[in-house]
């Protein structure tokens, strides 16, 4: 079991009026509620369908075989072989994933970290980079640094999901 899977929560929530309580694991109450506002907060339904949101812990867990944080928040790259714009959206993933769990001040990387993390010199880091920017997927933080986009998340996660559900290795 995950951590996610075996923490448990207890939720109440009043909305006009009409509460929900519930407690379990996460699993359990977040479906909750979610139908809980879907009914209660009609709009709330549609604007769901609309608006992406990214499943950190979901993502966090598809990530974990390809790389890995150390407890002071250093990024390693578990895979190797990956292709060189997937092995940089997983450690920009990592790096965003590192700063709201507070291991990095940051959640961006800069050249150098992304190069070494994935085994590429920086002017091959640098040409890949300008496609990733150009595709929407991340962007530049600031001079030589870079973090992963909302676009990016829903990609990186839409890419892991294929290969989950393939069974093989998506490009």
């Amino acid at each position: 079991m995950t951590q996610t899977e075996t923490m448990q929560v207890k939720v109440q929530i009043e909305v006009n009026g009409i509460r929900y309580e519930g407690n379990g694991s996460v699993q359990e109450i977040v479906p909750q509620i979610l139908q809980f506002l879907s009914q209660v907060v009609p709009a709330y339904d549609l604007a769901r369908k609309l608006v992406y949101v990214p499943d950190l812990a979901g993502l966090a867990d598809k990530i974990s075989e390809f790389a890995k944080m150390t407890n002071t928040g250093q990024l390693l790259l578990a895979k190797r072989d990956l292709p060189a714009e997937k092995a940089i959206s997983i450690l920009l993933f990592m790096g965003h994933l590192a700063s709201k769990m507070g291991k990095r001040e940051v959640d961006w990387l800069n050249i150098e970290e992304i190069a070494a993390g994935v085994g590429k010199a920086p002017k091959t880091i640098r040409n890949i980079i300008v496609e990733l920017q150009k595709s929407g997927l991340i962007d530049r933080a600031e001079r030589g640094s870079y973090r992963i986009t909302p676009k990016g998340l829903m990609e990186l996660e839409n890419s892991l999901r294929s290969v989950s559900q393939t069974g093989g290795t998506s490009q």
